[in-house]
């Protein structure tokens, strides 16, 4: 038995989004109440049928799934004749800070990169590329032995840089990396010529869209996953306030945003900057009923579990089913619980092992509230709503305030519920309210 929890705690990374066709990847379409990779594709179809290009800005949680799904939209896309260009961001680009500019240069890298590693394709044409890579070399000032340099230190000597203008872009992107000097030296100089920096991205994608059209005759999209993981301010600076900017590259695009930015973000509103798209959490009780289950979304997430691992590891059913309710319906959670729970496991996994792995991940989550948190999240539990301003966006970005369905209602991760500082503001606010319910 304990090789077989082993096992399954290898199949449990929280962080790993699954590609279609993955055995332990389950539909949560019919929980949801939506289909995101089918409204996006109609999207993209209608955009072309008005000779347009859509751009797709996709709000969720993080963990809610979003990635897993943006794999369902890639899938699609490449089906359908279509080019997806994907990219994590915080792992391509600097994960500490974004900007467009910094955009710019990884959409630049991922079409370099695919006209030239992908045998369906010719590579760019040589003047195009060396009009670009000379702009580049102009504004940044940046010589050539230092890109070489910076590109071998890094190890990234072989890795999708073999191209004069791919060498200079991951160049660029590394040295954003470090903590010199140069780090802001080359995001002024880039973002200083706005226009011009999008005019380059577009002179390359007109010559891809002629090279690509029998490969990929339905032309190209870039998916920009992970931006969720910059802090808010920072991606409304950058994708939001630029949004003109951004919607004038002649490609479709799909930008993955922090939900915490549809609640009264601080600067432009994501509806009126770009096309929105949202993926909720899967509601595992019914709105203002907390002492229900939703069977449907318990049901599908309960499947998720046995998908990795086997029932008979559970000492009983109704402890998956604890899982289930325990991760509020946020799929990342739920496998964050699992493994936990495996880890405090030798047998089988056990109530103990439940109350354990809620009390770890509980705790985590604790520890970025303060007391006015708490009286909030009282608020919010009782009346499903948040109020949209700064600690709104926080709760909601730190995943202790979920969004359900499609008209938008709140409530409070499950996980909170046990601790002490929650159930003292829920019982201030009922009594303030003369609400005699249960705990």
């Amino acid at each position: 038995m304990k090789n077989l929890i082993v096992e399954a705690i290898g199949r449990c990374n929280p962080d790993e989004p699954l590609d279609p066709g993955d055995p332990r990847w389950c539909d949560f379409d019919p929980a949801r109440g939506t289909n995101l990779h089918d409204r996006i594709s109609r999207r993209l179809r209608g955009a072309e049928a008005e000779r347009k290009f859509s751009h797709i800005a996709l709000a969720g949680h993080r963990g809610c799934g979003k990635s897993t799904e943006l794999a369902r939209v890639m899938d699609y896309a490449r089906r359908e004749g279509y080019l997806p260009l994907y990219a994590v961001v915080n792992e391509q680009a600097d994960p500490n800070e974004i900007g467009f500019g910094d955009l710019f240069l990884l959409m630049l890298r991922l079409l370099d990169e695919a006209f030239d590693t992908d045998s369906k394709l010719k590579p760019l044409p040589e003047k195009t590329v060396r009009i670009v890579t000379a702009w580049f070399n102009e504004v940044t000032h940046i010589e050539q032995k230092e890109v070489e340099r910076v590109i071998e230190f890094s190890g990234q000597a072989s890795v999708g840089v073999d191209t004069p203008l791919g060498k200079l872009l991951s160049g660029l992107s590394l040295l954003r990396k470090t903590t010199g000097n140069q780090r802001e030296e080359i995001k002024q100089a880039v973002e200083k010529y706005p226009d011009q920096l999008r005019e380059n991205l577009n002179m390359l994608l007109a010559d891809a869209r002629r090279i690509s059209a029998k490969a990929y005759p339905r032309g190209i999209i870039f998916i920009l996953d992970n931006l969720d993981r910059y802090p808010p301010e920072m991606i409304s600076q950058a994708v939001l306030t630029n949004a003109d900017l951004l919607n004038g590259i002649n490609a479709h695009t799909i930008f993955v945003l922090p939900i915490s930015l549809l609640y009264n973000p601080p600067g432009e509103t994501v509806e009126d900057r770009y096309e929105p798209e949202t993926l909720p959490m899967l509601p595992v009780y019914p709105r203002g009923n907390p002492y229900s289950i939703r069977e449907k979304s318990v049901e599908a997430l309960m499947h998720a579990i046995y998908l990795r691992v086997d029932s008979a590891l559970f000492a009983d059913p109704s402890v998956a089913v604890r899982l289930v309710h325990l991760s509020g319906g946020c799929p990342r959670d739920l496998l964050r619980l699992l493994k936990e729970a495996l880890l405090e496991s030798t047998d089988k996994i056990d109530e103990y092992a439940v109350n354990r792995a809620a009390s770890l991940v509980r705790g985590e989550m604790a520890r970025k509230l303060t007391l006015r948190h708490y009286g909030l999240l009282a608020s919010t539990h009782v009346d499903t709503t948040i109020n949209p301003d700064e600690d709104g966006r926080f709760l909601l970005y730190r995943r202790a305030a979920l969004e359900y369905d499609a008209d938008r209602w709140i409530g409070v991760h499950p996980l909170l519920w046990d601790a002490p500082e929650f159930k003292a503001a829920l019982e201030t606010i009922r009594r303030e309210r003369g609400l005699f319910l249960r705990s």
